[in-house]
């Protein structure tokens, strides 16, 4: 038996999956900003376009080898002016 599949259920069970998730509060304005581009491109859901744009900001600042390039690309990425 896989580790995140019960016993004769065939699903995954909950509480596996949960366990790797956090919440996150969000202002209603932005979520639906972010709704709305879900549904012009497709993304399966609102918390896969969230990651996805959230991880891809990340792995732009982890390449920072400095405090100054780490400023240089929060602005390039306009959070910071």
């Amino acid at each position: 038996m896989d580790g995140g599949q019960i016993a004769g259920s065939g699903r995954v069970d909950e509480t596996i999956r949960m366990a790797d998730k956090v919440n996150v509060k969000l202002n209603k304005a932005l979520c639906e900003r972010a709704r709305q581009i879900v549904e012009k491109v497709g993304y399966s859901s609102l918390e896969e376009y969230i990651e996805h744009a959230v991880g891809r900001d990340l792995s732009t600042l982890e390449q920072a080898e400095s405090k100054e390039d780490l400023i240089r690309k929060m602005k390039g990425l306009g959070y910071l002016e």
